[in-house]
């Protein structure tokens, strides 16, 4: 589908209508919004060193923020439904966790089911449209394959029904699920080897980590517990500190290798932080989204973040695979 059509349906709210909402952000030091009013935004992921692509699930678009330049930000393109979670690829193409507006109301008229779609030369398509429940996050794994969390419901202050992490192979099509009875599956990032991987369970306030076997998936006991709030999307950085954006707690948080807790910083009451990724030069910053005002944060890094496993230089080597059969 071309979305040129739609692209002048939706703009970014005026900035006055959203100073009360932005000011009640607490900034940490030498932090800035590098934009507002953009709805309920998640996903942010970095394309490139100077833009960022971020999601707002209630207005079904994805818009992308210039780093180095005051420009407002721009319309990509009209997923329909309610975008979640985003994943760029070496080539330029986005691929997108869709929820199918099964998360809340979305402005957007265009009909979307729940499905992972693919943008490519200014083309949205579905790169999959079965065995899927609502799609939440996504990430290139180092075997080139989409992996996704899937929940199956977002019940955050109980359990409610299990959801899945999966994996797709977008040269085949075929989808298999690595992990299920999860507890509102959300963010996941690999870690620096390729061969583990982290996987927050929002309504069970933890983030577990798997190991990547030629059998599939084991947990290796780290874990790292969430006191305060729910975890929703991480990120690594390059000392494997987990960073959490804590949705409810209205933090971001930082664990060490151990799973300690090492860094929490606190940005306001009511200001719900849904996830979070490393980008700009060197990738020593931090950005953060939260859908108080439509803004997306930007911090100073500790440290660079790790790479997105596509990115890494030993992306093109032989990774580990999962079993499919």
């Amino acid at each position: 589908m071309n979305n040129d059509a739609a692209l002048t349906e939706h703009r970014p709210a005026a900035a006055s209508s959203q100073r009360s909402k932005v000011e009640a952000i607490k900034l940490p030091p030498n932090a800035r919004i590098v934009a507002s009013g953009l709805g309920f935004v998640e996903g942010p992921c970095a394309e490139g060193a100077n833009h960022l692509l971020v999601a707002s699930i209630n207005r079904g678009v994805v818009y992308r923020i210039s780093l180095d330049a005051p420009n407002e930000p721009e319309l990509v393109f009209e997923a329909g439904g309610g975008p979640n979670g985003l994943a760029t690829a070496p080539d330029g193409s986005v691929y997108v966790a869709q929820n199918g507006g099964s998360v809340m109301t979305s402005r957007s008229k265009l009909p979307t089911a729940p499905t992972i779609q693919k943008w490519e030369g200014q083309t949205l398509s579905p790169a999959l449209c079965t065995g899927v429940t609502a799609p939440s996050d996504c990430v290139i794994g180092p075997d080139g394959m989409l992996w996704f969390t899937d929940p199956a419901d977002h019940e955050i202050f109980q359990r409610g029904k299990p959801g899945s992490l999966r994996a797709f192979d977008p040269t085949t099509g075929e989808v298999r699920t690595l992990l299920d009875g999860l507890a509102f599956p959300n963010g996941l990032a690999f870690g620096p080897t390729g061969s583990e991987i982290y996987v927050a369970e929002t309504s069970a306030r933890t983030v577990s980590r798997y190991q990547l076997t030629d059998k599939g998936l084991e947990a290796d006991g780290w874990i790292a517990k969430v006191e305060t709030g729910h975890p929703d999307g991480i990120a690594l950085d390059a000392a494997g500190w987990l960073w959490v954006a804590g949705s409810t707690g209205h933090n971001i948080m930082a664990f060490d290798a151990t799973g300690t807790l090492r860094q929490e910083v606190h940005l306001g009451e009511g200001v719900l932080v849904t996830s979070l990724c490393f980008g700009g030069q060197d990738r020593m910053k931090l950005y953060v989204t939260t859908p108080k005002g439509g803004c997306v944060i930007e911090i100073p890094a500790l440290r660079p973040g790790l790479p997105l496993p596509a990115f890494r230089s030993h992306a093109s080597s032989d990774p580990k695979k999962v079993a499919w059969a």
